[in-house]
This record gives C-alpha cells, sequence and structure tokens, in this order.
C-alpha cells in the first residue's frame, strides 16, 4: 500500500523575522483553490561540451489561490513583497497517523519572494499568491532534509488550514463608477466585468520577485450599447476618478476608490447578429507607495473592524 500523500494542508504567511520565535500577523490562505508546490531540480542547469548535466541552482514555486480573501489580506501581502515575509508550506502527512507532513520553512536566509493577483469576476473572487525562490544546490539540500523532520510552527487562532466559510466571498456585484459617483451601468445589462490586482515583477539573483508596481486592470462589459450611450462614454475625460464596490454582506463592502489621473480608460464597441456590447477597461501601473487603505464602518468594515476582515478600501491616487 502505497504511503505517500500528495496535498498542501496550510500555508500561512507571517512578519518577517518572527516565524519561529513568535508568528506576528499570521494569516494562512484558508479556504482555497488547489495549491501546487514544484522544485525544480533543473533550475539554471549547467551542462559540460560531453552534455553531461551539472547542478547549479535548485528552484521552489508554490502556488496558492484563496477563496477568502479580505482586504486584510490584501493589505498584508502588499507589505510583504520583497522577500519581507516569512512563509510556512505543510503538506499533508506522508502515512497514516503521523502528526505532520513535511514542513518547509521560507525564513531567515531562506525567504522566498512574492507574487499575487488578487481578482474578481462573476465567477469567482480570490486571491493567488506565488512564492518562489532559487537556492544554491547544497543549501537545497539542507532545506528539503529540513522540511523531513521539522515541527510546524503553530498560528495563534488558526486550526488545521485555516479554511472560514464565514470568511467566503462570492461575487456580489454593487457599482461601478467613473467619474465617482456617476454609475456607468446597471447590474441588469452587464455582460461581463473582471477586476485583477498583480504585482509586476522583476527578479533577484535567487529568483525571488523584486516588486515596485501593481497592475490595475478593471474591465466591465455591458449590453447598453447604443449610439447615444456611445457617445456619452467617448466624452468621458481620459483619466476618470474610479469607484468600485463589491459586497460581503449586510452592510459590508470592499471599494476600490482611484483619483483622478490614475488609470486611463479605453473602450471597444461590439455589434454582431449574436451581441451588442460594449466594453470599457481602466488601467494602469500603480506605485506601491501610492496604495493605502481605509477600514472602519464608513468604508466597508463595521466599528469593531479595523483591519479589513470584514470590508474595507483600498485607495489608489497620489
Amino acid at each position: 500500500m502505497p504511503t505517500s500523500r500528495a496535498g498542501l494542508r496550510q500555508l500561512g504567511f507571517c512578519d518577517s523575522g518572527t516565524l519561529l520565535t513568535a508568528p506576528v500577523n499570521p494569516i494562512v490562505m484558508g479556504l482555497r483553490d488547489k495549491a501546487t508546490m514544484v522544485t525544480d531540480m533543473k533550475f539554471k542547469q549547467n551542462k559540460d561540451y560531453r552534455n553531461r548535466v551539472l547542478p547549479n541552482m535548485i528552484g521552489f514555486k508554490l502556488d496558492c489561490e484563496s477563496l477568502q480573501p479580505s482586504m486584510a489580506m490584501l493589505k498584508a501581502l502588499i507589505g510583504w513583497l520583497n522577500s519581507n515575509c516569512d512563509i510556512q508550506a505543510i503538506t499533508f502527512p506522508q502515512s497514516p497517523g503521523a502528526a505532520n507532513g513535511d514542513v518547509y520553512q521560507f525564513a531567515g536566509a531562506n525567504q522566498a519572494g512574492l507574487d499575487f493577483e488578487y481578482l474578481i469576476t462573476q465567477d469567482k473572487r480570490s486571491l493567488k499568491a506565488t512564492i518562489e525562490i532559487a537556492m544554491e544546490y547544497a543549501r537545497a539540500q539542507a532545506f528539503i532534509d529540513a522540511a523531513d523532520s521539522a515541527s510546524p510552527v503553530v498560528f495563534a487562532g488558526i486550526v488545521g488550514s485555516g479554511a472560514d466559510f464565514t470568511k467566503y466571498r462570492a461575487p456580489y456585484f454593487i457599482s461601478f463608477e467613473a467619474p465617482k459617483a456617476t454609475a456607468l451601468f446597471g447590474g441588469a445589462d452587464l455582460v461581463a466585468r473582471s477586476y485583477s490586482i498583480k504585482t509586476k515583477n522583476k527578479k533577484s539573483i535567487y529568483n525571488a520577485s523584486i516588486v515596485d508596481y501593481l497592475t490595475f486592470n478593471f474591465m466591465i462589459q455591458a449590453r447598453d450599447a447604443s449610439v447615444a450611450t456611445q457617445i456619452a462614454k467617448l466624452a468621458t475625460v481620459l483619466s476618470p476618478s474610479v469607484y468600485v464596490k463589491e459586497q460581503n454582506g449586510t452592510g459590508l463592502f470592499d471599494a476600490f476608490d482611484f483619483n483622478a489621473g490614475v488609470l486611463t480608460l479605453d473602450s471597444a464597441y461590439n455589434d454582431s447578429d449574436d451581441e451588442r456590447s460594449l466594453t470599457l477597461t481602466f488601467s494602469a501601473d500603480v506605485s506601491l507607495s501610492d496604495i493605502a487603505f481605509q477600514f472602519g464602518a464608513t468604508y466597508g468594515g463595521d466599528v469593531a473592524d479595523t483591519t479589513g476582515v470584514k470590508g474595507g478600501t483600498m485607495k489608489v491616487g497620489y
């Protein structure tokens, strides 16, 4: 009977330098889609003139997509960019009855780079994190060997994978305004929508991401595409203020509030036998220094929510 077990039990993050002592600001991906962890033994592999393979570095890459993406999680991941966090990945036990699986601890000299994409469509709201680093061959060997015997660090208040069904975020369109306070389309007119916030990276010599900008791409498509509507939308200033809201629960929401001059507008009109629609796309790369968060009852949460777990507003501008 095979004893090897596939799967990731928990993926957790905390402030840099705290994982191996007392994790500060712990967050786990919790309720999620499939995760993938790849150990690339051939990372930048060398060969001699006889085509013999010579080891160089070993690469590690882990992808995991959370289905409980809060403003608190989004803010934390932005703060943890540029190898600024500790990460723990725990696999399922490799044999029945075992207490723990393998424990990969990306901390200290082995801190990994981080990328993410926050995504809202009509089908899903999620936050996908990608962890990546390459290590010298001997260092990677020691890292893998340690994962077989390391004990997992327990994150306070988090049990198991950290899945919390009360934090699940289903799509729930409230409004898309451009300029702010002017609704573009009503919900009944919508054909599609896609709001994406993702890191724009470059790589260090250890294949860890270095991030200075986030790429915003907010698209909304509607059947309200009459000539009058086209003229009205084309008359919109090239870079208006934009305000987007997504409901979390009664009285709770996540919002994205862009100053004028941040995003630029691009439009496309489609008129065919099957569909008549107008697509508006607002996009730009934005410096991390031009992003702030607002929490509390006015901004999507409630009086007790000061961290953005229930709701909040991402403020983008300069």
